[in-house]
């Protein structure tokens, strides 16, 4: 990035300063006029979430304006800032959007494999102009996700911004959800010492894809692109399409391809540390692993190999001294077109990949 673009990005960010200083004057001379009271309605549309969303969003989405109660949690000494807008008339659940950003390495993984969890019900595309992150939708109850991954100046404490609506939003809705978790971010990355230039908000639009997005259109650095070779001919009608939620960090990755009808889908994907012996326990039986009717009682080294079959393969490796764990695997309610030699295949694939990515011993395969 040239200086003139640097530049460019500081003055934007001492632009919006001015703005919330100017706020600030305003929502004092407001307590001043009513007796040092402001009503809290007026008070969270005047500085949403104290000035960690942009107003400017929030009034284009539906719900604004019966907005009238926040939460706020500030722990700037514990890297981490939460806060809730309300609708308290609201006749179920209050909450309308929820924003968090923490630079805690609990948070961050957890928060990432939250948000990059897939089904057949999801939509989901990745964020514009090459932002480090995703838009996830779920069922009407299960709301909209954006999540915005931002490398630090310590490179081993990332910042996670996570924005959650309590309901699905429409696709008109994308763009002002993904410019407030953008400038979310840059506020976060401020308070919390985050180090990171202001990132501009992005003017592309978000490309949505509903059954996912067609492999022939994947970008060739994409994690996913690796296991395009190794799909079956036996495509889909319309052709292989995948969610893609598959950072280089955090600790989960995911290749979700979905096919024929109801909830048959493919999925590739690799678990780091603590992720990979939960995803073991939450998948594999004991008869599964070695015959062990207690496999939680030893390490995971000593009770797992990789293996392979008509519906899942699974292949080992470590990163930075801790396991992780990779699995192609076929959750179907009709006829599997995928079988083991296939599986196989596509864990190896995305295995090795990965492990070059992320710097991790070279993956033992089935």
């Amino acid at each position: 990035m040239g200086r003139v673009r640097v530049r460019e990005l500081w003055r934007g960010a001492g632009k919006r300063w001015i703005a919330l200083g100017a706020l600030l004057t305003l929502l004092a001379a407001l307590q001043s006029a009513t007796g040092g009271t402001v009503p809290p309605a007026r008070a969270v549309h005047l500085l949403p979430c104290e000035g960690l969303l942009p107003r400017a969003e929030l009034r284009t989405l539906a719900g604004w304006p019966e907005v009238d109660a926040q939460r706020v949690a500030r722990d700037p000494g514990r890297n981490r800032l939460t806060c809730t807008l309300l609708r308290t008339g609201a006749l179920h659940d209050p909450q309308w959007l929820t924003v968090t950003a923490s630079r805690r390495a609990d948070d961050v993984d957890g928060g990432l494999l939250d948000a990059a969890r897939w089904s057949d019900a999801l939509s989901g595309a990745a964020l514009p102009e090459g932002l480090p992150g995703f838009l996830i939708q779920g069922s009407r109850g299960d709301g909209t996700r954006v999540a915005l991954l931002l490398p630090c100046t310590d490179p081993d404490v990332p910042l996670l911004v996570t924005l959650r609506t309590s309901v699905s939003r429409g696709t008109d809705e994308d763009e002002p959800l993904v410019r407030a978790a953008v400038a979310a971010a840059n506020t976060a990355s401020s308070r919390l010492g985050c180090g990171h230039a202001p990132v501009p908000p992005p003017q592309d639009p978000v490309r949505r894809q509903v059954a996912g997005m067609p492999v022939a259109v994947l970008n060739g650095a994409s994690p996913c692109a690796v296991i395009v070779p190794d799909l079956p001919e036996d495509a889909p009608q319309g052709g292989w399409r995948v969610h893609e939620a598959a950072p280089d960090s955090g600790p989960y990755a995911s290749c979700a391809l979905p096919f024929h009808e109801g909830n048959s889908m493919l999925t590739v994907s690799g678990a780091y540390g603590p992720w990979a012996e939960l995803a073991m326990a939450q998948s594999v039986g004991p008869d599964g692993m070695d015959g062990t009717r207690d496999p939680s009682a030893r390490p995971l080294s000593e009770r797992w190999r990789p293996r392979a079959d008509g519906y899942s393969a699974t292949a080992l490796t470590t990163c930075d001294g801790a396991f992780a764990l990779f699995r192609a695997e076929v959750a179907s309610s009709s006829d599997n077109p995928v079988g083991e030699e296939t599986l196989t295949a596509l864990v190896t694939a995305f295995a090795t990949d990965q492990a070059e990515r992320r710097g991790c011993e070279p993956p033992v395969t089935p």
